[in-house]
């Protein structure tokens, strides 16, 4: 037996690090306000994290529960909070009440996002991060905010509004709809129950604005108080004497580093799950281009399925004109050919460039084949669109290379910075990487270059394509 084999994590520590990423995932994309249907998908992340936090509680404390199935499922949240709240008592009642008003948003969601509930959902989530916080630190002697670096400051264009001034004016609103006002109303009730059992602690947090005169600050202000004379030292106290070195017989002592990021691929999913629950059902990608691209900064860790592949890949090719190959190269040939006709019907400018593109990547006779339909299709038009020419230069390309033919580059060209289009070519992982991390620069505003992110994902996955018999079977059983 091979003595060497790592020891599979805990349960409940796997959990526990899984809640941790998504819930920095929820945290991420509520700072970004600009952001379509932020609140929901904060609560959903915040809910899934929440429930994993729960069962590592319950994997760890109380191994009598049974949170795994027979058929592999595991207990639902509600489930696990009602336990959970059994277990704790009366300790627990602020947490179980916030999470509650929280969970009947998340299944009422589609009657609430038309409506303004910024203020009161900003409430109480900030106040279930607390109780979040508070709950790791005690049941797992973890302490989250020594582990990140979310120390913000709130910029904004509106005064912020008080909650509890929200509820008073919201409840008292005629035009408010009977939705709102229940789901107000049960904020209320859940505020009654705790205090009827004298618990001070709410389920949201309050807060005033005030006006603070402050000393104008001045240059010499600055310059009295920064002070390059002094050398800041950097200093470890240790109880035992840690020493480094690149032999391992001098060294003592021992550094330990973790990466709370490493649970946050599962997350991604959820984010995908958070448009179903917005949709309704899978034929409309509700959240906006900016986390399209988060999505596919991390599209090897979602979960494959033909439904939401195909949607993915749909909105990138017909409606934000983003990178879409790897979702397209999963496809079965049928699906992949449907794609690629909807955009040849329906595309506009510079949308119908990728099926002028993946056309020559299959190869002569899918070349072929969308030849006779652009001679059909424009036959009658003296003045042809710009791809039907840029279809026919590409025709003529001497490029032997596929992949640099359809981007009409040359090897030694530069595609950004010191990137060129060679060493994606040989580097495949390269390409896919730089891929990852432009389309997250793209998410956090620190890059508008579309251009750049689509050549990046023909360098990426553009060989799939090339010659590929199955989808060259499906065109010619279509045009046959």
């Amino acid at each position: 037996m091979d003595s060497t084999r790592k020891r599979k994590s805990p349960i409940a520590k796997n959990l526990m690090k899984n809640s941790i990423a998504g819930m920095f995932s929820a945290i991420e994309i509520h700072n970004k306000p600009s952001i379509e249907y932020r609140y929901e998908m904060v609560v959903l992340l915040l809910l899934n994290s929440w429930e994993l936090l729960l069962k590592a509680y319950l994997y760890k404390y109380h191994k009598s529960v049974k949170l795994f199935h027979k058929d592999g499922t595991t207990k639902q949240f509600e489930n696990c909070l009602n336990i959970v709240h059994q277990k704790l008592g009366k300790d627990f009642a602020p947490e179980q009440e916030n999470l509650n008003v929280l969970y009947e948003y998340r299944n009422q969601v589609a009657h609430f996002y038309i409506e303004e509930l910024d203020p009161i959902m900003f409430a109480l989530i900030s106040k279930s991060i607390i109780f979040y916080s508070k709950f790791l630190k005690e049941h797992f002697k973890f302490d989250i905010s020594s582990q990140s670096n979310l120390i913000l400051l709130p910029i904004g264009f509106k005064r912020p509004m008080s909650p509890i001034d929200y509820i008073s004016n919201t409840s008292a609103n005629s035009k408010a709809s009977s939705e709102i006002k229940e789901f107000l109303h049960n904020i209320i009730s859940a505020t009654k129950r705790l205090d009827d059992e004298n618990i001070d602690e709410t389920i949201f947090i309050d807060f005033r604005m005030n006006l603070t005169n402050v000393n104008r600050i001045t240059n010499a202000d600055l310059i009295a108080g920064i002070d390059n004379t002094k050398q800041n030292k950097l200093v470890f106290t240790t109880k035992k004497e840690v020493i480094v070195s690149r032999k391992k017989e001098e060294t003592q002592g021992t550094f330990l580093y973790e990466e709370l990021q490493e649970g946050i691929f599962d997350e991604i999913n959820n984010i995908v799950n958070a448009n179903r629950l917005l949709a309704k059902d899978n034929s409309q990608f509700m959240l906006g281009d900016k986390i399209y691209y988060r999505i596919y900064s991390e599209r090897q860790h979602v979960n494959y399925n033909i439904e939401t592949f195909e949607l993915l890949a749909k909105t990138a090719m017909l409606d934000i004109y983003a990178p879409f190959l790897y979702w397209i190269t999963k496809l079965p040939a049928k699906n992949f050919v449907d794609l690629l006709l909807q955009t040849y019907e329906y595309g506009k400018i510079p949308k119908i460039h990728n099926v002028v593109k993946i056309v020559h990547l299959i190869g002569p006779k899918a070349v072929q084949i969308f030849t006779k339909l652009l001679d059909e299709k424009f036959k009658h038009e003296v003045q042809k669109p710009d791809f039907v020419y840029t279809f026919g230069s590409m025709i003529k390309s001497k490029q032997s290379e596929p992949i640099l033919k359809c981007l009409k580059a040359t090897q030694n060209q530069i595609l950004f910075g010191q990137l060129s289009y060679d060493a994606c070519l040989k580097d495949n992982k390269l390409s896919k990487n730089t891929l990852s991390v432009e389309c997250l620069n793209f998410f956090n505003n620190k890059s508008k270059q579309k251009s750049v992110l689509m050549n990046l994902d023909y360098l990426s996955y553009g060989s799939l394509l090339v010659n590929n018999e199955k989808i060259i079977e499906e065109l010619e059983t279509r045009f046959s």
